[in-house]
């Protein structure tokens, strides 16, 4: 994996995994949600609050559905995989819109995440992720 390219299956795979992440976490299913994470996983918002292994990543999402009362949705756009440093590994970049729909009018907030995946059993879970929000908008 530490080649130049990922090859499809895995491209696919990790797109697929943000996908699923942002339905995940929008529906408030969070048993499912953090076991796209690995055991010793970081959520990181600098500057905010960083969380580190899997109990720990459950209160992001708790936190979100407390705050968005099921109105928020995250769309994870622009999933660029490349190699990781090591083998099974990738390193990801993300762009992400959250809208909150909880207010009128819905306001916006455009995030710029980082992460780092590792294979697990044969499926790609999220080592590392860090969340930047650097915009919002109404």
């Amino acid at each position: 994996m530490t080649g130049s390219r990922l090859d499809l299956s895995d491209r696919i795979d990790i797109h697929d995994l943000f996908s699923l992440y942002g339905y995940l976490v929008d529906d408030n299913r969070g048993d499912e949600w953090v076991a796209l994470f690995t055991e010793d996983a970081v959520f990181d918002v600098p500057g905010l609050e960083r969380f580190q292994g899997r109990d720990q990543v459950r209160k992001v999402i708790d936190m979100v559905a407390s705050g968005s009362q099921g109105r928020w949705r995250h769309q994870l756009t622009n999933v660029l995989a490349q190699p990781g440093d090591e083998p099974e590994t990738a390193k990801v970049r993300i762009n992400g819109l959250v809208t909150d729909w909880s207010v009128d009018p819905a306001t916006m907030t455009f995030n710029d995440y980082t992460a780092e995946l590792r294979k697990v059993d044969g499926q790609w879970r999220i080592q590392e992720i860090v969340a930047v929000p650097n915009k919002i908008t109404v």
